[in-house]
């Protein structure tokens, strides 16, 4: 199972590109992000919380209905091509840990949060 979740963790990513560069700012389009359910929006900011461990970052604002990140990094920390890094690392690590406790409900994904918030740490 965990091996599925890998699989399409990197299916989603590898659809990931730059649509838009500036120093210091970023847009990605992730078309994933346009098949997401209103309810995703309320885990968005432990999301943010989770990728912005990773120094250099600034500010990142999802929209589900366009599919694109917009991501504003600090460019003495941080490459663009570090910031795709990150997010893709982000997601496999959070699709391994989907696949270690599936949820049978929503307020089951707040401890899994929780736990991908402190495992981030570890991959700095």
């Amino acid at each position: 199972m965990l091996t599925v979740y890998r699989g399409a963790a990197r299916a989603i990513m590898n659809q990931a590109r730059v649509v838009h560069q500036l120093p210091g700012r970023l847009r990605l389009y992730i078309p994933v992000l346009e098949r997401l359910s209103p309810d995703w929006l309320r885990y968005q900011s432990d999301l943010i919380e989770i990728i912005k461990r990773r120094p250099g970052f600034r500010a990142i604002d999802f929209s589900i209905l366009s599919g694109r990140v917009l991501v504003c990094y600090d460019p003495d920390q941080i490459t663009p091509d570090q910031v795709l890094q990150w997010f893709r690392r982000v997601v496999l690590m959070c699709c391994e840990g989907y696949a270690e406790a599936p949820f049978q409900s929503k307020n089951k994904i707040a401890p899994f949060l929780k736990r991908m918030r402190a495992q981030s740490r570890l991959w700095l």
